[in-house]
């Protein structure tokens, strides 16, 4: 509502500003019918709303114009000074009514009777007096500036603006890639930090003028459901939640039909007659929910009914009859398999076919119109309880996540929320199987059928087939297949442009865009992708679970990695048997000899991996501490985001040198790092370490979360596991064993008073005397 208000007051604003100038140019010209018909229909505009929102004083000043008015054009009254005189000093007294509403004041009632009166034919008042009563209105006119102002500007304008930011980003992308290859001067890097930053806030911003509130596609709704059940001789109740959230003004137009038609599906199909809800307990009223809510960078929309649920049973029969699946392939489906059946083509429960719906035309386009912006459209029932629809679609199709990929020596992009897996064909967990031109591929004995990019767009491939790399690829209803590519290129944030109507026709494209280094890039559609190929998914997936019956899968082992940012803004995973921990340091402790980036830390000087392709920080860097058990270096990060659990055996396509490939954390691709290459590369010699070794028990959380800290700052470094020659141990229970090969022992007791049998302790919360003992411990003495 508060939506519909200012567009109110905007539009009757701009309308007021053209009116003076319409009004004196027709005093002069009568006739002109034109503008006398603009005119009047302003009025009558203002009336209308006015009756809306409930402003009698307007409504009343804006009907007694549009009567006279009405007279002009009916031709029963003659224009003239005194009448266009009357007719500014309204305008103009409507003008200070709109400045007190958007200011905020109130309308006193009355006051406009002299006003009307001057309206009148033989009212021949002077233009003073009609200033005068213009002026004693008893409102109170606002500074119009304190409220929120708003201007009318043509969408293809926006749009136009919108096209040009993009340019702009793809742009300053270009010319990060470039410094970052070129030996560009530091004092390039701040200033371009600075525009960078500024470039994102207008982006930021122009995407926000694309965006409005579901409101105005919800507010239809309750009246569609009103009509159906009206004609259905149902009685539905709908309950709407979420009209403010926004989602860009494109998307809410191409989602429109498709809520429609599950709309009507719902009341038709789920909802039931009063009589047939009496007999099975449930109110006679049915309830239809549709409810939205922003789900990270989607906009999740659920239609809820509590209707007779989807009859998976009938499903199936209409499915077999149409030969979309046969009786021996039906019979392995689980519930969820059978009731997606509603989105093959030509599937219908109704009983018979009516104007609203049973001719089986209509789930599988709008799940086709779903996918193809790339959403997704899920559906869950329960018999006799009801139905869930759940409808994701992305905020805005400007901007999305990329892989791009080459194939053939073209370039081409694949929406990241699409990609699952990357792997290399040569690699031990894959085996590929090609039968009369058909793929499969087994991932971890997991069949899956698959695509040679190549093959399917005609093009000629200089790449071996056993070196190509593949793509695993989700399906929105949840089916994987694999895609083949000669190479992989980055992950990118593209901004991507309608393609050609030709482009988009095949069925194997969704857009067009440009990559950071300006190649202009098709964006694969996914779900075209499968289609083109002739894929039997639903087939596949049946003998696959037919095979897992006498073939066990190899128990899944999970490995713990460590999520962080790195310095080059991506999001990375390293083993978390390698790091130590965390470190921050000054910048004054980096030194850059050549390509070679050392740190400081302490008494050691290390080598510092992770900054190649990022900006350093201006005051500190924060830094994982990464040791193989013999050597250290330090990896430089902006954020460290924390520990996940990944599949040990998955290892991606080979990428930089110091990579492993590319996997999905979180459902975001994240380039898993090589501790075998990064030590290979940075750890040529084992780090200049003369610290003394310490000894804590590793399973004492105490000692590891209250003395390491310490420990450490003292000069000494904590004893790997193992470590047969150590300096000091400290212990703290009484009964604790000396290890064998500590040279001293420090004891820690848990009272503040020496006990008898622990002589020479120290109290665990004696900071100055631990301080002590590790000095002494030092300098080759000890407790």
């Amino acid at each position: 509502m508060d939506d519909l208000f200012a567009d109110f007051l905007a539009e009757t604003r701009e309308m007021l500003e053209a009116l003076g100038g319409e009004l004196v140019a027709w005093e002069d010209d009568p006739g002109d019918r034109a503008r006398l018909d603009a005119i009047f229909r302003f009025f009558h505009t203002v009336k209308g709303n006015c009756g809306f929102f409930d402003f009698p004083r307007l409504e009343s000043l804006s009907h007694a114009v549009e009567d006279v008015l009405a007279d002009v054009r009916a031709d029963r009254r003659k224009p003239d000074f005194a009448l266009v005189s009357a007719v500014l000093a309204i305008v103009d007294r409507i003008g200070d009514m709109v400045d007190t509403i958007e200011g905020g004041g109130e309308l006193p009632d009355g006051g406009d009777d002299a006003l009307i009166v001057a309206l009148k034919p033989q009212a021949e008042l002077p233009v003073q007096t009609l200033q005068s009563l213009q002026a004693a209105d008893g409102t109170e006119p606002r500074d119009a500036s304190q409220g929120r102002r708003s201007i009318r500007l043509p969408v293809e304008l926006l749009d136009r603006v919108m096209s040009s930011v993009s340019d702009m980003v793809l742009a300053r992308n270009d010319l990060a890639r470039r410094l970052r290859e070129s030996s560009a001067e530091a004092v390039l890097h701040e200033p371009f930090e600075r525009l960078s930053s500024i470039i994102a806030d207008v982006r930021d911003a122009m995407t926000q003028t694309r965006m409005q509130p579901l409101e105005g596609l919800f507010s239809m709704l309750p009246r569609l459901a009103r009509d159906l059940s009206a004609e259905l001789g149902k009685q539905v109740k709908i309950e709407v939640d979420g009209s403010e959230v926004e989602l860009d003004r494109e998307m809410i137009e191409i989602i429109r039909n498709p809520l429609t038609h599950i709309i009507r599906n719902a009341v038709d199909h789920g909802i039931e007659k009063p009589e047939d809800r009496r007999a099975s307990g449930k109110r006679e009223t049915g309830l239809l929910s549709i409810s939205a809510r922003q789900s990270g960078n989607q906009i999740l929309i659920d239609i809820v009914d509590d209707g007779r649920g989807i009859d998976d049973g009938r499903l199936v029969e209409k499915a077999i009859a149409n030969g979309v699946i046969d009786a021996a392939a039906a019979a392995g489906l689980s519930r969820g398999e059978r009731v997606a059946l509603i989105f093959e083509p030509g599937i219908s429960t109704a009983e018979a076919v009516t104007a609203i719906s049973g001719r089986g035309v209509g789930m599988d386009v709008v799940r086709a119109n779903i996918e193809r912006v790339g959403g997704a459209l899920e559906v869950m029932s329960a018999p006799g309880q009801g139905t869930r629809l759940s409808l994701r679609v992305p905020l805005t199709l400007t901007i999305i996540p990329v892989l791009t990929v080459s194939s053939g020596g073209q370039r081409f992009a694949i929406p990241r929320s699409s990609v699952e897996e990357i792997v290399e064909i040569g690699s031990r967990a894959v085996e590929v199987t090609r039968h009369g031109g058909a793929m499969l591929a087994k991932i971890r004995n997991r069949r899956l059928p698959g695509l040679e990019l190549s093959d399917l767009l005609d093009l000629e491939s200089a790449v071996d087939s056993d070196e190509r790399t593949l793509v695993v690829l989700r399906l929105t209803d949840g089916k994987l297949f694999t895609l083949a590519v000669d190479r992989l290129h980055n992950h990118e944030e593209l901004v991507v442009k309608p393609a050609a109507p030709a482009i988009i026709a095949t069925g194997l494209y969704a857009g067009t865009t440009l990559t950071d280094d300006g190649h202009p890039t098709l964006l694969l559609e996914v779900a075209g992708l499968a289609k083109a190929g002739g894929l039997k998914l639903d087939a596949l997936e049946h003998s696959d679970r037919l095979a897992d019956t006498d073939e066990a899968a190899a128990p899944v082992r999970e490995t713990p990695v460590l999520l962080f940012i790195g310095l080059d803004g991506k999001r990375k995973a390293i083993p978390m048997a390698v790091v130590d921990r965390l470190e921050e340091v000054g910048i004054a402790a980096l030194e850059i000899q050549d390509d070679l980036t050392l740190v400081v830390i302490g008494d050691r000087v290390l080598p510092l991996a992770g900054t190649a392709g990022g900006l350093l920080p201006d005051h500190a860097l924060r830094l994982f501490l990464l040791t193989d058990g013999q050597r250290e270096i330090g990896y430089g990060i902006r954020e460290a985001l924390g520990v996940r659990h990944v599949d040990a055996a998955l290892v991606a396509a080979n990428a930089a040198s110091e990579t492993e490939g590319v996997l999905l954390v979180d459902a975001e691709a994240t380039t898993l790092i090589s501790p075998y290459k990064l030590f290979a590369r940075h750890a040529s010699a084992p780090a200049r370490d003369r610290r003394p070794a310490c000894h804590l028990a590793s399973d004492d959380p105490w000692l590891q979360n209250f003395v390491r800290p310490i420990v450490e700052a003292a000069g000494y470094r904590i004893a790997g596991a193992g470590e047969a020659d150590m300096d000091l141990a400290i212990l703290s229970m009484p009964d604790a064993l000396h290890p064998a090969g500590a040279r001293q022992v420090i004891r820690l007791r848990a009272t503040p008073g020496e006990p008898p049998d622990e002589p020479g302790s120290i109290y665990r919360y004696d900071h100055a005397g631990l301080l002590s003992a590790l000095r002494v411990s030092t300098g080759g003495s000890g407790q």
